[in-house]
């Protein structure tokens, strides 16, 4: 299979033939990637500039053997390769097709950690984490990447069984400052029905959580009373920290060390200095160990709630 891809216009040609959509746009038109229509465009492009420069620079990082980075992204990122990956490649191309209908797209990384797990992930230097639509991006890509698995991809065997671990490496876009975050694998039965919905011309709908009355019942009594009091104790919070303040000036001016009441004990500490590592300063001059002294940690399932109207971001 031959997969090119024309920078200039996004377009791709799988061996020969214009393909059908790019992964980035198939989530778009599914709504399943954020929608820029409403930033100016001024900024979007020149966003778009910057983050090819990064991303040329992240992509030399596993491509050029040997290979200085230039940005504070390459650096960070360079850093982490060193310290997890066995082998890996950037930006490699994938095509896909069934039936005349044909999907390409690029994966920023394919990988084989030092443990030996097969990686698929995504740079993205934005502003906001889309956590739904980095997941997609990388699942769409590991399941093109199975589906050609021994096939001769611009004349190299793709020999891939399918990722177990997916990342984010997001980037912000001010400071370079890179984040890891691990992703969830998107299910296969969900990534054809999308498929499905695009060759015969549906929008794809999201799986609809299905619950009891009974329970929605209790979840909606729990969260108000949680929020009703979460309120009450900020209200509770602030009078009690500024009556603190005032109690801690009465006992300097006193010399008073201890002071009791009927049930409460209170006493004086003094001021002390305090040794403390300035994160940003060490990251500034050094980048390289401040990526290796970084720990990637797995947190348990969770769900997060918010107030409708609140943005839901990370």
């Amino acid at each position: 299979m031959i997969v090119d891809f024309e920078e200039k216009d996004h377009i791709y040609s799988v061996n020969g033939d214009i393909a059908t959509i790019s992964v980035t746009e198939l989530l778009k038109k599914h709504g399943l990637s954020p929608n820029y229509d409403g930033v100016n465009k001024t900024i979007v492009r020149e966003s778009a500039e910057k983050g090819k420069e990064v991303h040329k620079d992240l992509e030399n990082v596993l491509n050029t053997a040997g290979y200085e980075p230039k940005t504070e992204q390459g650096k960070q990122f360079a850093g982490w390769v060193k310290e997890n990956l066995d082998c890996g490649v950037g930006e490699q191309v994938l095509g896909f097709e069934r039936d005349g209908f044909i999907l390409a797209g690029t994966a920023d990384i394919m990988a084989i950690s030092k443990k030996g797990k097969f990686i698929v992930a995504d740079h993205k230097n934005t502003s906001k984490f889309h956590r739904e639509y980095v997941s997609w991006q990388v699942s769409l890509l590991d399941y093109m990447a199975r589906k050609l698995e021994n096939e001769k991809i611009n004349g190299k065997v793709l020999k891939w069984k399918g990722a177990s671990e997916f990342y984010c490496f997001h980037y912000d876009p001010k400071t370079g400052e890179m984040k890891v975050y691990d992703l969830e694998k998107v299910p296969d039965e969900e990534i054809e029905k999308l498929l499905d919905c695009e060759i015969n011309g549906e929008i794809y709908q999201r799986p609809v959580l299905v619950i009891d009355r009974e329970l929605q019942a209790k979840f909606e009594q729990a969260e108000n009373f949680l929020i009703m009091k979460e309120k009450e104790f900020k209200e509770a919070e602030s009078t009690a920290k500024a009556i603190r303040e005032e109690l801690c000036k009465k006992m300097e001016e006193q010399g008073i060390k201890s002071w009791e009441t009927s049930n409460i004990k209170v006493t004086y500490v003094a001021p002390v200095d305090r040794i403390t590592v300035d994160s940003k300063k060490l990251k500034d001059k050094y980048p390289v160990v401040y990526t290796e002294c970084q720990k990637l940690s797995k947190t348990k399932a969770s769900v997060r709630v918010t107030l409708k109207g609140e943005e839901d971001g990370e």
